[in-house]
């Protein structure tokens, strides 16, 4: 087990990753191109300014991670162990990734883009998407009860095919709601 290590790219260009553990660690600058973390444990982690492209998650737990200011391409975090996920991002670029089935409540999505990455039947309750940028993404199924979207642009989200209740939203974009009842507004 690596504890309490900070890490740069020179640390991890010759790193196994898969089943390894990682307590109190912060990579930092590094780029993690399709790389595996097949069942790797990553607890109280921070990942800052690190490009994770079509990295493999296969049973990876990340339990207390911060993102920041990361670049996360084509992630299947669906493919994580459930039982042991949560994660945060702030300022992050998000694209292409599969959230779908997972338990997320009070997860932060803070400034980030997040775009056409999928939610379906994934547990949101208090998540924050403040200042999110969610273009293309899709929300199926999904319980985003008090979920913020303060400040978010660009999300589409049926209200009549996921849970709303209490979620707080700013105008105009909540105006999008709209669209989706066949009204017309003049």
């Amino acid at each position: 087990m690596q504890e309490n290590k900070t890490f740069s790219q020179e640390d991890i260009d010759d790193c196994s990753f898969n089943e390894q553990s990682y307590s109190d660690c912060v990579f930092k600058n590094c780029f993690f191109q399709e790389t595996s973390f097949l069942n790797a444990r990553f607890t109280d982690c921070k990942f800052i300014s690190c490009n994770l492209h079509l990295v493999q998650v296969d049973g990876c737990s990340f339990n207390g991670v911060d993102f920041e200011e990361c670049k996360i391409v084509g992630l299947d975090f669906f493919k994580c162990e459930g039982r042991f996920f949560a994660i945060g991002f702030k300022n992050c670029s998000i694209m292409g990734c599969n959230f779908s089935d997972l338990k997320l409540q009070k997860t932060k999505f803070i400034e980030s883009k997040i775009k056409e990455c999928h939610f379906n039947d994934t547990i949101l309750m208090g998540a924050d998407f403040s200042d999110a940028d969610l273009e293309g993404s899709i929300f199926h199924h999904t319980n985003l009860s008090k979920a913020d979207f303060r400040g978010a642009k660009n999300y589409s989200i049926n209200p009549q095919s996921n849970t709303l209740k209490k979620a707080k939203f700013s105008v105009p974009e909540a105006l999008s709601f709209l669209h989706l009842l066949d009204i017309i507004v003049e």
